[in-house]
C-alpha cells in the first residue's frame, strides 16, 4: 500500500468521523393525547425535524417497549387529554425509575400529580394565540455550565451566562399549567422564569426543571414558556432550548443510544447533574 493510498484511507476516516459526529441525534418518543392542534402539531413538526422521532400513540404508550428510546417527550399544548389509566401512568414512571428520561411540557405538567411526583394540583390556563406578552427562563448560577444554554442567545444577543435572561415566547401561551405560588415540594428548578405580571418569579412556579425518579428524571416545561405556535416570534430560541434540554436528558438517560441518519446506534457519555 503506497503512501498516497494511505492519505487518502486516512482522510476519509477523518471525514466520517466528522459525519457520525454532526448526523449523531437522540433516539425519542414523541406522545400526545390531545387535540393535534396549532400548538401541538408544530411540536410533533420539530421533533420530527430535530432528532429520530417515533410517535406513538396512546393505545402504544402501554404495548411498546419504551427502553429503545433516549428521551419519551410528551406535549400537549391544545386540550386537556382526561385522566390517564394505572397503566399508561405505570408506562411513564417505570420507564423513568429503570433510568429513562421523560419530558412533560406544556398541560402534560398536569399529570405529575398523578404520577406521585407532587401532592399539590397544578394551576392550568390557556391556549391563548396572542397577548403580546414575551417571557422566558433565568440562567441560575448552579446550572450555568450545563450544556441546555449553547447556541442560545440573552436578550442583549449575547451568550447567556448565569443571571441572564433568554427569551423563547414573545406571545401567547399553549394549554398549560405550573405550581404557582411555591406549592411544589419536590421539584428541582434548573432555570427560573421571567415575564409579566410578576416580571421575575424566580423559582414560584415551578416552570423548568425536573423530579428525580428511581434512576431517571421527569423533566418539566410548562408555565408560558412552550409555545411552538406560529404566532411566537421566539420560536428559534424555544426549538433550541427544547433540543438541547433532549440532548442532555438522552446523555443522562440508562438508554442514551442515538443514531446516525436513524440508522447507525452510538452512547453519549455522561453530563451529571
Amino acid at each position: 500500500m503506497n503512501r498516497y493510498t494511505l492519505i487518502l484511507i486516512a482522510v476519509a476516516i477523518f471525514l466520517v468521523a466528522i459525519y457520525s459526529a454532526d448526523a449523531a441525534v437522540p433516539k425519542i418518543a414523541f406522545i400526545h393525547m390531545g387535540d393535534d392542534g396549532p400548538f401541538t402539531k408544530p411540536a410533533l413538526e420539530f421533533a420530527k425535524k430535530a432528532f429520530d422521532t417515533k410517535q406513538l400513540t396512546r393505545k402504544q404508550l402501554t404495548s411498546t417497549d419504551l427502553t429503545q428510546f433516549a428521551v419519551v417527550w410528551w406535549h400537549d399544548g391544545d386540550t386537556d387529554p382526561g385522566a390517564l389509566t394505572n397503566q399508561e401512568i405505570d408506562a411513564f414512571l417505570d420507564y423513568a425509575k429503570a433510568g429513562g428520561a421523560v419530558l412533560l411540557t406544556a398541560w402534560a405538567i398536569r399529570y405529575a400529580t398523578p404520577m406521585g411526583l407532587e401532592d399539590a394540583e397544578a394551576r392550568q390556563f390557556g391556549p391563548v394565540e396572542a397577548d403580546g406578552i414575551a417571557v422566558g427562563v433565568t440562567v441560575l448560577k448552579k446550572t450555568e455550565n450545563l450544556p441546555l444554554w449553547d447556541g442560545l442567545e440573552n436578550i442583549d444577543g449575547k451568550p447567556p451566562k448565569a443571571e441572564d435572561r433568554i427569551q423563547v415566547n414573545s406571545t401567547g401561551y399553549p394549554k398549560s399549567g405550573d405550581y404557582y405560588d411555591r406549592i411544589w415540594k419536590n421539584f428541582i428548578t434548573v432555570a427560573n422564569a421571567w415575564g409579566p405580571p410578576a416580571n421575575d418569579w424566580t423559582d414560584r412556579i415551578a416552570a423548568f426543571g425536573y423530579w428525580r425518579v428511581g434512576d431517571g428524571k421527569v423533566f418539566n416545561m410548562n408555565w408560558r414558556l412552550p409555545n411552538f405556535h406560529k404566532n411566537n416570534k421566539s420560536i428559534d430560541m424555544l426549538e433550541k432550548l427544547t433540543a438541547n434540554t433532549i440532548e442532555w436528558l438522552a446523555s443522562e438517560s440508562a438508554f442514551a443510544s442515538v443514531s446516525l441518519q436513524g440508522k447507525l446506534p452510538v452512547v453519549w457519555g455522561k453530563i451529571k447533574m
